[in-house]
């Protein structure tokens, strides 16, 4: 049943804010356009992850690859969602530096064919820093009014990445206690089911604003 819900049912939930999307793309704007391209990332990534599983072929050269191009487009997210030069400035150092990160981490400490348990977690820790810093910036009563759609997405990366951050933390744990395994896995796969909804229900509301 673990294997069911975590590599079908939780995946296929993603076409639900891809549909969602696409029936109020006359509304989009950068961050919608941004968020889709995430979506449709993560579709075709888990497709691919899937059908090696299938073939028994490991897949985890596609997770190293797909936490670089998963770190650009949610960055480019928040790149969009900014109007400060210094934090679009830092969001595009940290283009350089993630993939640099990367190539590190398989030539000098795991090869692309173990799990890439650094670039993972700098790469949610960064996410999580540029999702408090949105909500920061939201709860500041001078600031201009934050979009329905921007805070909603950040509120599902939050607690996607939140799991996501805790799972890497407890992975050398949690892989030798089964019972504990299955527990946290499912979390993690149910918050990401819960952030496809949350953003599916942003490009519900996105155009219904006024």
């Amino acid at each position: 049943m673990k294997a069911i819900y975590l590599h079908f049912i939780v995946p296929a939930f993603i076409i639900v804010p891809i549909v969602m999307a696409l029936i109020r793309r006359a509304y989009w704007g950068r961050p919608e356009r941004a968020v889709l391209l995430y979506l449709l990332l993560s579709a075709v990534s888990n497709c691919v992850a899937s059908y090696l599983s299938m073939q028994h072929i490991t897949n985890l050269p596609v997770l190293h690859v797909y936490t670089v191009l998963e770190f650009f487009t949610i960055s480019y997210f928040f790149l969009v969602c900014s109007s400060s030069k210094t934090e679009q400035t830092i969001i595009q150092a940290l283009w350089v530096a993630m993939p640099l990160l990367t190539l590190a981490n398989m030539l000098y400490l795991n090869s692309i064919y173990k799990y890439n348990l650094i670039p993972r977690s700098v790469s949610a820790i960064i996410v999580l820093v540029l999702c408090i810093n949105f909500m920061m910036r939201s709860l500041n009563f001078s600031a201009s009014k934050v979009p329905f759609f921007n805070f909603a997405v950040v509120v599902g990366l939050l607690l996607y990445f939140s799991g996501s951050l805790t799972l890497f933390a407890l992975s050398d744990f949690i892989i030798n206690n089964k019972a504990i395994n299955m527990l946290i896995w499912n979390t993690h796969g149910t918050f990401v089911l819960i952030m496809y909804l949350i953003i599916a229900v942003a490009y519900y509301k996105t155009g219904t604003e006024k």
